[in-house]
């Protein structure tokens, strides 16, 4: 057996059979069955990379140590059987099907999993295959990972009523992961950053930022590509291309030189396929003149540093948490009778105590999957598969990652905010991006050799951190808080304005956080001095 396996499973069997051996007051405890299908052979889907199978298992602990499911009265406790998706190396909707077949054989009612649309479409048919099949006995799924819109059908309309047992809870569809990378960029990235730097003006004939797309050519990024390039950006950019990759990939300096001879100053790069670790590693590697912001979805593993060898660093993609991020606070997640699964960042801890790699985004899905449902059959006090649909379509709730609740007519997990501000904390995707800013002697579950992902947007929670441009496009970037060519007194004064700051103080400044730690004090100012009197040779910079 794996090493990391055993580890890992070892101590979940021991605390599951004293669980069971467990004399009961009341009438023996039941076990309630829950499919997972993940991706094997993908780090989503394997339990030692932080994906699914991790997020599944680290729940099932909690739920069971802490008593179990009550439902109308009787104890259940969960047990978790898992299927591949057959989703790699070929995709395989016919596996997928089976899986299915075998998880209901198996007596499993509740399913989560889907992580790619290609599979998770027929998931949900043979899930509607039952269903239909069955009345009364019908299997609820839970997606935990493909985006695509379509999967999340409106129930409420006469021919599509047996979509009312389809759920989403990770992550938010690509229309809403989308809206969060136009968001920052529209909202913060350009107009404050971008435009300023070179020059760029909301009139005909002004100077623009020109942006390019790079996108996997799957059926899923065309009305990605179709919007940045047909729509855009707004008044302040210009679209310049769009490249469409095919799979399988490995060089993209073709793609990267032709966007840097049309001068682009931002790529937008939207892919799920392995093959976009090359794209970031030459990126970084040749210093092109753009930034490289978009979905990166394999650039989310804690192994992206290896991957790319540190080139990743300045990289901005979408998650759904930096690295140890502090989302949830103490007061909205302690309760008396869960005092011990802590804030976001105790979860975090715990999550990498447990499996000894950082969660992936399929793995919040996961645990925060069990913990909606814990708390819908709780509320439904039954096992009818109808009860427990009205109570998923009434329940809110806390989980480790932002406030949870489902839009009521697609069954989607609801999001009502994509850009630069969070005010109502409902389960959101973030910018983040990975910055090699700590001591490569932190701990794991801190840094990994030295680099963290930082979350950029939200702009306004007390973990946001300001961008970091590359050194190459913009060597003053971190000491030019007002980002007017030059390191000066007014820089200096900023700062001093803002000194002894934090997230909510009335005098923060996230731009004067020079030394990205959280607060304004003196060795930001130093960090400035140090710098005084440098200046762009030209500013505006010239067309990149």
């Amino acid at each position: 057996m794996n090493k990391k396996i055993a580890l890992v499973l070892i101590p979940l069997l021991i605390t599951s059979t004293m669980l069971l051996s467990l004399s009961w007051t009341s009438a023996e405890p039941e076990i309630l069955k829950i499919g997972i299908i993940s991706p094997y052979g993908l780090p989503h889907g394997e339990i030692i990379y932080g994906g699914t199978p991790a997020g599944a298992e680290l729940a099932a602990l909690d739920i069971n140590a802490t008593g179990g499911i009550n439902i109308g009265g009787t104890q259940y406790f969960i047990d978790l059987v898992y299927r591949d998706e057959h989703c790699f190396p070929t995709i395989d909707p016919d596996g997928a099907r089976a899986s299915v077949q075998e998880l209901i054989a198996e007596g499993c009612r509740i399913i989560i999993g889907g992580f790619r649309t290609e599979t998770t479409s027929p998931i949900i048919d043979e899930v509607l295959t039952w269903n239909n099949a069955h009345p009364g006995d019908e299997v609820i799924l839970l997606i935990n990972g493909a985006s695509t819109d379509a999967l999340c059908v409106n129930w409420t309309a006469p021919e599509n009523e047996a979509y009312r047992f389809i759920f989403r809870i990770n992550p938010v569809n690509g229309t809403m992961l989308f809206s969060a990378i136009l968001g920052y960029l529209q909202g913060y990235l350009i107009p404050y950053k971008l435009a300023p730097m070179y020059g760029a003006g909301p009139n005909p004939g002004d100077p623009k930022v020109k942006y390019a797309v790079i996108a996997e050519d799957l059926t899923w990024t065309i009305d990605i590509c179709d919007y940045l390039q047909y729509i855009g950006l707004g008044n302040l950019t210009q679209w310049v291309a769009t490249y469409r990759t095919p799979a399988g990939t490995t060089d993209f300096t073709t793609y990267l030189d032709d966007a840097a001879s049309k001068g682009a100053a931002l790529m937008v790069h939207i892919y799920t396929l392995p093959d976009v670790v090359y794209l970031v590693s030459q990126w970084g590697a040749g210093q092109y003149p753009f930034i490289l912001v978009g979905i990166d979805v394999p650039g989310q593993w804690v192994a992206h540093v290896d991957n790319t060898m540190g080139l990743c660093q300045y990289e901005a993609i979408l998650d759904f948490s930096g690295t140890r991020t502090p989302i949830i606070p103490d007061s909205l997640w302690y309760t008396d009778e869960l005092p011990w699964w802590g804030t976001t960042e105790g979860w975090w801890d715990r999550f990498v105590g447990n499996f000894s790699t950082w969660p992936m985004y399929t793995a919040w899905g996961a645990y925060n999957g069990l913990l909606t449902l814990k708390n819908a059959l709780e509320q439904a006090g039954s096992l009818d598969p109808f009860d427990i649909v009205l109570a998923l379509e009434e329940t809110e709730s806390i989980e480790v990652n932002g406030r949870a609740k489902f839009t009521y007519d697609t069954h989607d997990v609801f999001s009502n905010e994509y850009g630069p501000l969070w005010t109502q904390g409902y389960t959101r995707a973030m910018v983040v991006q990975w910055m090699n800013n700590t001591d490569p002697s932190e701990p794991f579950n801190i840094a990994y050799k030295g680099f963290r992902k930082e979350i950029l947007s939200p702009i306004d929670q007390p973990y946001s951190r300001k961008f970091k441009f590359p050194p190459w496009i913009y060597p003053y970037a971190d000491w030019d808080i007002d980002f007017d060519g030059k390191v000066d007194i007014k820089d200096i004064f900023a700062t001093a304005l803002s000194y002894g700051s934090r997230p909510g103080s009335p005098n923060w400044n996230i731009e004067c956080d020079v030394t990205i730690d959280g607060k304004v004090d003196i060795r930001d100012i130093f960090a400035i001095a140090l710098n005084y009197g440098s200046r762009a040779e030209v500013w505006p910079l010239p067309d990149p």
